[in-house]
C-alpha cells in the first residue's frame, strides 16, 4: 500500500469517527489493522487520535511492523497491550470519549475499563463501511487471487483418482495455491457424493467413487485479499436429474448477476435467483445469495431475502445460488462480481459453470 492510499483510508476513517462524536478510535480487529495501516501481522492495534495514527504491537512484530507500516507510528509495547494503549491515551487530555469496535471481546474491554477512566462507545461498522467501496488495487488483488485458485484447481482435477478421501484432495488443491506462492482464503470446501448437500461440509474420509458428483467451494488470498468461488463436476456420468439441477442453478445465478448494477436492491437481486429455481420447479436454499469479500471472505454487503440497501459502485459480491438435497446431492455454483459505475464485471477467471464439467474415471 502506497502513502496516498493510505492516506485517502485514514482520512475517511477519521471522518466517520468525528459523525459518531468520538475524541478516539482503538481498532482491535486484524483486518482492519491491515487496512489502514498495511501491516500483516497479528496482536497488534491501531489507536487513532485526531490526526495521529499508532500502530502497538510488541518485539515479535517490530520489524515486520517498519517494512510494512505507511501512514503511522509505531509503538512497541513492553507489557500488556492494553496497558500501553491506555497509557497513551492518558497522555492526551483532551480524550472523552473513545470508540471500540464491537468484535472486541468483553476480556479486552473489561481490561481497558480497569487501566483508563474514560467513555467506551462500541461501534460497528465503522472500518468496514469504509472497506466496503474497494479501488482499482483491492480489485486487481481479488482478481488475481480469482486467477491463482483457478490455477491451482486446473492442477488438481486431473490428478484426483477413485479412492482419494476428501481431505486428501482439499489437501492437494490447498498445496497447489501454496505452490503458485499464495494461500488458501478459507477452508477449502470438498465434498463428494451425498455429502455435497451440505452447505459448509467439512472435508473427511470420504472416498472418490466412480460414480460420484463433487462440489468445490474454494478461493485463494493474494496482498491479503480474498477470492470465493464454487464449481461442480460429475466422477463418471451424471444423471438428468443431477443435470437438471445442475443448469437450473445455472440459471438462477445468471438471473441473479443480471440483475447487478448501482442502485439495485440487494433483496431483489436474491429474489432474482430464488424465483429462477422456483420457476424449474427446485427447492429453494436455506444461505443467502452472495456476501461482499475483499480482506475478510464475508463482508457487507450481504444478499438475502431480508437484506436492506442497494449495490454501489466498487462493491465486490459473490453470487452462489444452490439446490441442496440431503443425502442425495448438492449443486452450488459461485463467481466474484464486481459493481461498476454502469453495471458489473466478473472478476472470476471463468464465468458461472457453463458447461458441466465430466471427470474422466481413473482408478
Amino acid at each position: 500500500m502506497d502513502e496516498q492510499t493510505a492516506q485517502k483510508r485514514l482520512r475517511a476513517v477519521r471522518r466517520q469517527i468525528r459523525s459518531r462524536n468520538l475524541d478516539a478510535m482503538i481498532l482491535t480487529g486484524p483486518e482492519n489493522v491491515s487496512y489502514l495501516t498495511g501491516f500483516m501481522g497479528h496482536d497488534s492495534w491501531v489507536v487513532i487520535i485526531g490526526r495521529r495514527t499508532l500502530l502497538v504491537t510488541d518485539s515479535r512484530y517490530t520489524e515486520q511492523a517498519r517494512s510494512e507500516c505507511v501512514g503511522c507510528k509505531i509503538v512497541e509495547r513492553k507489557g500488556p497491550i492494553t496497558r500501553a494503549v491506555a497509557d497513551i491515551l492518558i497522555r492526551t487530555k483532551s480524550v472523552r470519549v473513545v470508540g471500540v469496535e464491537k468484535t472486541c471481546s468483553l476480556q479486552i474491554f473489561g481490561e481497558l475499563k480497569k487501566h483508563i477512566k474514560v467513555r467506551f462507545k462500541p461501534t460497528g461498522q465503522l472500518v468496514e463501511s469504509v472497506r466496503r467501496t474497494k479501488d482499482a488495487g483491492e480489485v486487481r488483488a481479488i482478481s488475481a487471487a480469482a486467477a491463482k485458485a483457478w490455477q491451482a484447481l486446473d492442477r488438481t482435477l486431473p490428478r484426483l483418482r477413485a479412492g482419494m478421501t476428501e481431505s486428501e484432495a482439499a489437501g492437494l488443491l490447498d498445496f497447489e495455491m501454496r505452490k503458485l506462492g499464495t494461500v488458501p482464503g478459507f477452508d477449502t470446501i470438498m465434498a463428494f457424493g451425498a455429502n455435497c448437500s451440505r452447505n459448509h461440509h467439512q472435508p473427511g474420509a470420504r472416498k472418490l467413487r466412480s460414480t460420484d458428483t463433487i462440489l468445490i467451494d474454494f478461493g485463494a488470498k493474494v496482498g491479503g485479499y480474498c477470492s470465493d468461488t464454487t464449481r461442480c463436476f460429475v466422477f463418471g456420468r451424471p444423471t438428468r436429474f443431477y443435470e437438471k439441477v445442475y443448469y437450473g442453478v445455472q440459471a438462477a445465478q445468471q438471473a441473479a448477476i443480471s440483475e447487478i448494477r448501482p442502485g439495485a436492491r440487494l433483496r431483489e437481486i436474491d429474489s432474482a435467483a430464488r424465483n429462477a429455481l422456483a420457476e424449474r420447479g427446485l427447492p429453494d436454499y436455506g444461505h443467502g445469495t452472495g456476501h461482499g469479500i475483499g480482506l475478510q471472505v464475508h463482508e457487507t454487503p450481504f444478499l438475502s431475502k431480508i437484506a436492506k440497501g442497494t449495490l454501489q459502485p466498487g462493491d465486490v459480491i459473490t453470487v452462489e445460488p444452490g439446490v441442496y438435497i440431503p443425502g442425495k446431492l448438492g449443486v452450488r455454483i459461485e463467481d466474484d462480481i464486481l459493481v461498476t459505475e454502469t453495471g458489473h464485471k466478473v472478476l472470476s477467471a471463468r464465468m458461472g459453470g457453463n458447461t458441466l464439467t465430466v471427470i474422466n474415471f481413473r482408478k
